[in-house]
């Protein structure tokens, strides 16, 4: 048995941006964007019932407006930028598991959540101090998720996999040693809890963690031969990249692990 659906949509993106340089060094710049997903053309075959044709759903389009300022630029021996943002959402769709309660089957589906939100923050930066030592960092504050109102299924939810704080860290000395260059880069990677999907669930969630990571390393012959290594989540620290997935629709998750503890060697040479 075969069935077929289709539908046609049009629309109109417009986008505006502004950038102003202050002098040579900094510049502060703003945009304005509107952005779409399409109405979703959705035939649940699975729930027809002796050769009778299912309903056709046409889930509504997603629309978004973002609204984006900030400042980039150098002053002595800092780089950085600065930025804020703000995110509305119309018609948000949301891909979940359900069980269709004919056959027990699980089908993944598209539905629409209504108004949603996004609010953020982004900062980073570079300091050189003196010649031989680098300092950088990374922080992000996210706020966002589905109107409270009107009550519904996801109501009040965060977005899936998206903490609401996120930060790095780390520096990088170069020391001269003979005719040689050691290098090493330690770093750290916090982010706060995020949740793996919609409605939020405790139990299909991970903490916030940290990761560390290093690379080091000597450079010869003013940097054409390179002889390093490095070593990402050194500490060993056990968390998850996402969960849920199709077992959660049988009440028993797909639980994915992050990376454990990996390091290796690097060798590389300039021509």
């Amino acid at each position: 048995m075969k069935f077929e659906a289709d539908q046609s949509f049009a629309a109109i993106l417009p986008r505006f941006n502004a950038l102003l340089k202050l002098d040579d060094d900094v510049s502060l710049y703003g945009t304005i964007s509107k952005g779409r997903r399409s109405p979703v053309v959705q035939l649940a075959a699975l729930n027809a019932v002796n050769g009778v044709r299912p309903n056709l759903q046409i889930v509504p389009e997603e629309n978004v407006w973002n609204y984006e300022g900030g400042i980039k630029g150098r002053v002595g021996p800092f780089t950085g930028a600065a930025s804020v943002f703000y995110q509305t959402y119309d018609g948000f769709q949301v891909s979940v598991n359900e069980v269709n309660p004919a056959n027990g089957a699980v089908v993944a589906v598209t539905r629409s959540a209504g108004s949603a939100k996004n609010v953020g923050v982004e900062l980073e930066g570079n300091l050189a101090l003196g010649q031989y030592l680098s300092v950088f960092g990374t922080f992000a504050y996210l706020d966002g998720g589905i109107a409270d109102q009107p009550a519904g299924t996801f109501a009040g939810n965060r977005f899936r996999l998206q903490p609401s704080t996120t930060a790095s860290g780390g520096a990088t000395p170069r020391l001269p040693v003979g005719g040689a260059v050691f290098y090493a880069t330690p770093s750290a990677n916090y982010r706060s809890k995020v949740f793996f999907e919609l409605p939020n669930s405790a139990a299909i969630s991970q903490r916030g963690y940290t990761l560390v990571n290093l690379r080091a390393g000597i450079e010869l012959a003013d940097g054409r031969y390179r002889v390093g290594g490095f070593a990402r989540n050194l500490t060993n620290k056990r968390y998850l990249i996402d969960a849920g997935n199709t077992g959660g629709g049988f009440g028993i998750p797909t639980y994915i692990a992050g990376e454990p503890r990996f390091y290796g060697v690097e060798l590389g040479a300039k021509f």
